[in-house]
């Protein structure tokens, strides 16, 4: 059931959907615009390497050859890109300084629009909560502006969790499965896909009740992290197997949307991929805690004590 109502949730509040578009694009194309002004002189400086316009020149042909129908070269192409890109890791870790600052510098923006991409999922969730209580259609700026305190706090508090928890799996998975094991590329990539797929559902599960303990659960940001890594809320492997099979099918989802418009519905199904885990998030916190809700602006989901009395419990006064 709390699929179906996640859903049916998230149709009641599918404008919020251009709401946090219009919000991700800002916070985006300004991220883009910070690396570019990194990456654009970092590769500048490299054009003078012989290795570097070797990669380039080699991709070129090799591209040349496939327009023109002939695969025959390939794997000579291939060898020389592979060791022309050898070489210039040597010669960038022999001249450190560059690559340093720039990826220094990309890591922070990364961080920053993270930050600020916690902060709009809050709001998000806020609009969400509005709508559920009591079907208000607030306003996307004011619920930023009302919540930037909180908002920043966990957003604050999440962000290097996140980042940590994320790099950790990486650096532990790829020194697993790709240094250790010795598999063939395609098998290590394939396990290392799965098992970020499960641990990304771990990560999730001890967050899901974060935000609306904090939002509809009235608890402080600290109390509210408490609350759900803690599991409080109980239905800890329900609630993993949802987060879990959910991010398959919004990976999956995602692709096929990018393949089949060029890349342009990704952005309706990004910011509706949040949405979704977001009114799932909403849905299992109010089912937990036995909260009213509205699915929708005729449909409202109550606890069962707070269903139609049987005769015995209407005789009891109950």
């Amino acid at each position: 059931m709390r699929f179906k109502h996640t859903i049916n949730v998230l149709i009641d509040n599918f404008r919020v959907t251009y709401k946090l578009l219009v919000y991700l694009l800002i916070v985006i194309l300004i991220s883009v615009g910070l690396s570019a002004a990194i990456v654009v002189p970092f590769f500048g400086r490299l054009d003078n390497v012989e290795y570097f316009q070797n990669i380039f020149a080699t991709i070129s042909a090799a591209w040349n050859d496939l327009l023109a129908g002939s695969l025959g070269p390939l794997s000579t192409y291939i060898e020389d890109i592979t060791g022309n890109f050898n070489e210039l890791i040597q010669y960038l870790a022999s001249n450190p300084t560059d690559l340093v600052l720039s990826s220094i510098a990309l890591i922070l923006i990364s961080l920053i629009r993270r930050f600020f991409i916690g902060v709009g999922n809050y709001t998000a969730g806020a609009l969400i909560n509005d709508k559920m209580a009591m079907q208000a259609n607030s306003s996307f700026t004011g619920t930023l502006i009302k919540n930037l305190r909180k908002s920043c706090l966990y957003s604050v508090i999440y962000l290097p969790i996140s980042f940590v928890y994320d790099i950790v799996c990486v650096l532990v998975l790829y020194l697993i499965l790709f240094m250790g094991m010795k598999l063939p590329i395609m098998l290590a990539i394939f396990l290392f896909a799965v098992f970020m797929i499960l641990l990304m559902g771990v990560k999730m599960m001890f967050t899901a009740d974060w935000l609306p303990a904090v939002i509809c659960g009235k608890k402080s940001v600290v109390g509210g992290f408490k609350y759900s890594f803690l599991r409080e809320g109980g239905n800890s492997f329900s609630v993993y197997s949802f987060f879990a099979s959910s991010t398959v099918g919004i990976l999956a989802f995602n692709v096929l949307a990018a393949i089949g418009t060029f890349g342009a519905a990704l952005i309706i199904t990004v910011p509706l991929s949040y949405l979704y885990l977001l009114c799932y998030e909403f849905v299992n916190y109010c089912d937990a805690n036995k909260i009213k809700y509205f699915t929708d602006k005729r449909t409202i989901v109550k606890p069962e004590l707070e269903q139609e009395p049987s005769r015995e419990q209407f005789l009891r006064g109950e």
